[in-house]
């Protein structure tokens, strides 16, 4: 316990509630539940570490914090850290004492890089990171459509061209959520990833934690998800999750072959995504890119600009 009474620990099981409760009012854009967050925890590959702490002040929970590797992107001396204080207590200092505890408790693991996001407009987070030694690398854009607003004559794609080529849009659940099409979303997964912008280099992920990652996940949506074929082979995809407490779809990972880009496929899986979601009655959509090309198919189709989430980086 420090001199001003805040007590750090590291998180139980019975800490999932109130760290989800904390979350959705530090970052109400993208809401947090109990369950989303345990299948994450229970899911690291033995490889990456992983810890969440716990501060309290008083008996109360004023923040959490943690350590994590992705296998995506896997260094073993490459870490990210997340830290939040509810809002009511930022600027008393908390932050820093957590943030101070978090890297004490990392040293065993010598890390050489860390990285860590905050949301665009957060200028007290920014500065905080900033004046840590932490620099801006990316800025991912997030975008939001009000589904009952999207002219699909006049905004969305036709998929007749396609059609001519031989090109098939469907849905994972019309096809069949089985193993083989799951491996085949696997194949077109791993040729997507190679080719997305960004600082990090994908170092690939195995079957099995892809699956959990994915498919296990349990706002994952067979319903939604967009795969497009052409002669028995997929080329192209949108994983999308149903989230049911906000009436949102959730557009994820996205994306087609090579030699099958900028021939209308990427409009014509979105446009097929917002009839689905308008069939199913469904009040928004949300995504997030960093891809220019991406993005400006996003605001042909009325996708709204969002503050973005800044990606930072340090060197040790």
């Amino acid at each position: 316990m420090s001199s001003r009474g805040l007590e750090i620990r590291k998180f139980e099981e019975s800490d999932y509630q109130e760290v989800v409760k904390l979350q959705n009012v530090i970052s109400p854009w993208t809401k947090s539940s109990v369950e989303s967050l345990k299948h994450l925890d229970e899911n690291f590959p033995e490889k990456c570490k992983h810890q969440r702490y716990i501060a309290e002040l008083d008996g109360e929970v004023i923040g959490h914090a943690s350590y994590s590797q992705w296998e995506g992107s896997y260094e073993p001396g490459k870490f990210s850290i997340y830290g939040a204080i509810h809002p009511d207590r930022q600027g008393e200092g908390y932050g820093a004492e957590l943030y101070q505890h978090v890297m004490k408790e990392l040293d065993e693991y010598d890390p050489i890089k860390l990285k860590a996001n905050t949301k665009e407009g957060k200028e007290r987070a920014i500065r905080f990171l900033k004046d840590r030694g932490f620099r801006e690398m990316n800025r991912v854009w997030e975008l939001e459509l009000d589904v009952d607003s999207f002219d699909l004559e006049k905004d969305g794609r036709s998929e007749e061209n396609l059609d001519e080529d031989g090109i098939g849009i469907t849905t994972l659940k019309e096809i069949g959520n089985d193993e083989n099409n799951r491996r085949k979303i696997y194949g077109l997964f791993e040729e997507i990833m190679e080719d997305i912008p960004g600082s990090e280099e994908f170092t690939g992920m195995d079957y099995d934690q892809f699956i959990e990652r994915i498919f296990n996940r349990p706002i994952f949506s067979p319903e939604c998800t967009i795969i497009v074929e052409k002669d028995g082979r997929f080329i192209g995809m949108l994983i999308q999750y149903d989230v049911e407490e906000e009436n949102a779809i959730y557009t994820g990972l996205g994306g087609v072959r090579r030699k099958h880009r900028k021939k209308g496929v990427a409009t014509a899986m979105l446009t097929r995504a917002v009839e689905i979601a308008e069939k199913k009655g469904v009040s928004k959509m949300k995504t997030e890119s960093m891809n220019e090309s991406i993005l400006k198919i996003l605001e042909k189709l009325n996708f709204d600009k969002r503050p973005g989430r800044i990606e930072l980086e340090k060197t040790l």
